[in-house]
């Protein structure tokens, strides 16, 4: 970027250099806003996909988890003396119940 010229004396320069300067001055401004304007959205992006995938990473684990304590469910029925088919229904269909009803409610227009 260029610096600005200042002069010492006003009275050395024409008015027309004066409004030359100012223009030139003004563009090398606005050219300057809008590539802070640039780097602070870049910045705010990079901000944004990093705490994105943050979540989608949260969301993962959680998922391995839920899916890990109903394999545990599942073991513990077996353990109960339930044949493990049966188990394993028995746990799927209390899952699709769960999910069937917060379906439902949020249809309904949420907690009722």
């Amino acid at each position: 970027m260029s610096s600005l010229e200042i002069s010492r004396t006003p009275g050395d320069r024409s008015l027309k250099d004066l409004v030359s300067d100012l223009q030139r001055n003004t563009g090398l401004l606005i050219r300057q806003e809008i590539a802070l304007g640039k780097a602070e959205v870049k910045q705010k992006i990079v901000g944004v996909a990093k705490t994105a995938v943050t979540f989608g990473i949260a969301g993962l684990l959680a998922y391995a988890g839920v899916l890990a304590m109903l394999v545990t469910l599942v073991l513990v029925l077996t353990a109960l003396g339930v044949v493990a088919w049966l188990a394993t229904l028995i746990v799927g269909v209390v899952v699709l119940l769960a999910a069937f009803v917060l379906v439902q409610r949020a249809r309904g227009g949420g907690a009722q």
